[in-house]
Order: structure tokens, then sequence, then C-alpha cells
């Protein structure tokens, strides 16, 4: 009685089929060796017939690491223009609408003060009656102080007596009164409203006529000074600079090259990209524009022993051709920085030279006829 044949056991004998047929067409012959086992000769090339190949003969150095990466102009924060007093506007600055710019301290709106002056002259006044109450029971008090000697000579004149505590009322009342003043001299200094930082108007709702009230926002701007640019770098790219804060660093913005520094570097990774955000000072902020995309290279440490490749000695994987005894050697070195010069390796050797370029057909063993590049 025959069984049946289970589904698995045909799905197993289906693998071991088509790994058979991998490993048969992965040893599969040249197209030289195909060609002679169907009863076709090669012919083989008169005299000789080995490839010429263009070698390099780079020596180890000293090579510095260059990380180059593109970002944008950033904005560190912007402010949020907020007023501190309640009143209406009688003036604006030309400058402050979208996208002007200011000076530090410079008046940018104006506020309505007759509110705020009648506010401190009646505080002055306040102050005024203040100091004369105190006045006044000073010379009091030193009035009772001295008939109450004259009348108990040697004997301490008690506090009520010497209206102490009326002097003491008389002193808090100064207090207070000078504390009105000082609030109101500041929220009549507050009706001209500035910044202390050069800046750029990102938005301006502020129009005369308009009534402004105390914690209401009208606008926003940002500091010159804050500018910055923001550059996204791999993990990898981040190790070779380590430590990355302090690096300088050249920042071309259309014609324009700038020098920077290293300023920060964000604490965690994007959760998209998975890339760090290096934060750059640059020297000069004045007239950049947020938003606008640069061309970074960030100068990193200088290593010793190691070799800058040609590009074009660059094979398939990472992988270059050396020659040894006139035949062609594949060697790995650990690729260290691309840059726009070469590419920097670890020192390894070379023996006859470096192989510049692709050779046909070039595979271990080749021998090859090599002459030195122009």
């Amino acid at each position: 009685m025959k069984l049946p044949i289970s589904r698995g056991v045909l799905q197993i004998a289906a693998i071991v089929l088509i790994t058979l047929i991998a490993i048969y067409y992965s040893q599969a012959p040249s197209e030289e060796e195909a060609m002679e086992n169907i009863g076709i000769k090669v012919g083989k090339p008169s005299g000789d017939s080995t490839p010429y190949v263009s070698i390099a003969m780079p020596k180890a150095t000293e090579n510095a690491i260059e990380v180059r990466g593109t970002g944008s102009i950033v904005v560190r924060n912007s402010v949020d223009l907020v007023t501190e007093v309640t009143g209406r506007v009688i003036w604006v600055a030309p400058s402050f609408r979208r996208g002007g710019s200011f000076k530090a301290n410079e008046r940018l709106l104006q506020i309505d003060p007759k509110d705020f002056q009648l506010a401190l002259a009646q505080a002055n006044a306040d102050k005024l009656s203040a100091e004369s109450n105190y006045q006044l029971t000073k010379a009091q008090s030193e009035a009772a102080i001295s008939n109450y000697a004259i009348l108990n000579p040697g004997v301490e004149v008690p506090p009520l007596v010497a209206k102490t505590p009326q002097l003491e009322q008389a002193q808090a009342q100064i207090a207070a009164a000078s504390a009105r003043e000082e609030i109101a001299q500041l929220d009549l200094s507050r009706t001209n409203f500035s910044l202390p930082f050069n800046g750029r108007v990102v938005d301006s709702q502020a129009e005369i006529g308009q009534l402004l009230n105390r914690g209401q926002r009208f606008g926003e701007a940002f500091d010159i000074e804050s500018v910055e640019a923001s550059v996204p770098i791999s993990p990898k790219d981040l190790e070779k600079l380590k430590p990355a804060v302090g690096r300088t660093a050249q920042v071309s913005l259309g014609n324009t090259t700038l020098q920077a520094t290293v300023a920060r570097v964000s604490p965690n990774l994007d959760e998209r990209t998975r890339f760090a955000q290096l934060y750059l000072k640059l020297e000069r902020t004045a007239n950049l524009y947020p938003g606008s995309f640069i061309d970074v290279v960030v100068n990193g440490p200088t290593l010793k022993n190691t070799i800058l490749l040609p590009e074009s000695a660059e094979q398939i994987n990472e992988s270059i051709w050396i020659v040894k005894n006139k035949t062609l050697t594949k060697v790995t070195p650990n690729f260290i920085n691309r840059q726009v010069q070469g590419i920097i390796t670890d020192n390894f050797e070379i023996e006859d030279g470096i192989v510049l370029g692709t050779v046909p057909g070039a595979k271990e063993g080749m021998s090859v006829t090599t002459t030195e590049p122009n």
C-alpha cells in the first residue's frame, strides 16, 4: 500500500532542488571554458597579450579628515512681541514691518504715554506728601524728647513719648510712595517699545490707532546672532569628528563661503532619518535668510600613517587592485574617509603599485604590464 506524500516533504524537496541549481550556476564555467566544452577552440592572441595598467605609488603620511554634508540656515529661537502695558498705538517705526531690520534698543513702537505721565505725577506727589509727613512727625518727636528730658532728667524716653512708631510708619509711607513712583516710571518707559538686540521682524500686527492690552502678542522677531547652520550627520561621520564640538567648518551659500565652528550636537537622533544634527556658529550672520540651503565641509582630526588614494583606484565593493610580481592582487583596505582629493585608508602594503581605473576582465593573478601615470 502506497502512502501519500505530504505537502511538507514536497516543499523541502523543492527547496533542496533550488539550492542545488543555485550552486551549479554559481560555479558555472567562464565564457572561454564553456566554448571549449562544446568543441569550439578559443584563439590565443599572438605576442604579448598582457594588458597595460596605470599605477600609482602613494605614500603613508598624515591626512586630515573631512566630513561633507548639506544643511540649512536656521534661527535658534524667535521672540514673541508682547506689550507690558495697556494703551493705544500712536507711532510705528517704518522698519517695524515684516522683513524689516532694526538695531538694539531702537524705538519700534510708541504707546500713548499720557495716562502713564499722569500716574507718575501722582506718584511723585504721594512721595512728597509722605516725606513732608515724616518731617512733621520727626519734629514732633524731637520736641517731645526735649520736654520729657526737662521733666525727667536722666530717665530714658519711652518709645510712645518719642513717637518712635509714628516715625517708622512715616518712613514706611515714604518707601511705599517711592516704590509707586518707580512703578509709574517703569510703566512710562514701557510705552516706548524696543528690543535689546539687532534683529529682523518676522511678523508685525501693530498699527497706529490700535489698542494693545498688557500681555497681548502683536508680532515676532529674531536676534541676528541667533542665526546658525543646521546640518544632519550620520552617526558614522559623527564618530569620525569626535569630539565634534569646536571643529572648524566652511559653509557655502551660493557664491559666498563663510567660516563656522561646530557649537552643539543634538542629544538624540532623528526618529525618521536616524541622523544627528550639527549646529554651527557662523562668523557672519547679517543678510542670511533662514531656510536657505547650504553645503558644509567640517574639518576633522588629522590621522597619521594613512594613505590618500586617487578616487580612480577604487574598484567594486571598496576594493582595489595592486600589482605584485607583475600580477593583479585584490586588496580591501579600511576606507576611512572620502573627500575631493581622494579616499583616505589605513596604511597597507602597496607592493609594486596601485592600479588606477578599471581593467577589463581583471581577476586575481592576472598578468599585467604597468605604466606610470602621466
